[in-house]
């Protein structure tokens, strides 16, 4: 019978170890996550437009998929004019085109 609590004694301490991982786990997570939803916009996008390659860059960004992409990895949605006053700190330029085969769409594009 001794063998058998032992067996037990060290299944419940596995246990509850795995429980305090999960717990702490969660915490970092939790942490992290309000970490980034304090962390002002032109950060945020900054970061986000580190890791978008200058060749799409130059093809032009449009304010949706940045707004997605936001969306995506950080809090909630931000507000299009938010971004659009962010992203000329930046150093971003917007050109409209009101013709063409597609209708109207602005882009964004880096002042190279």
């Amino acid at each position: 019978m001794s063998a058998y609590s032992k067996q037990l004694d060290v299944y419940v301490a596995k246990c509850q170890a795995e429980e305090v991982a999960r717990r702490e786990e969660k915490a970092r997570r939790e942490s992290q996550t309000a970490r980034e939803r304090l962390t002002p916009l032109e950060d945020r996008l900054s970061r986000l437009l580190a890791t978008v390659p200058e060749e799409v860059q130059r093809e032009g960004l449009s304010l949706s998929s940045l707004q997605t992409s936001l969306r995506g990895r950080w809090r909630g949605n931000a507000h299009p004019g938010e971004i659009g006053l962010t992203l000329r700190k930046l150093g971003y330029v917007r050109k409209r085109q009101w013709r063409g085969k597609d209708e109207f769409k602005a882009l964004w594009y880096p002042r190279f």
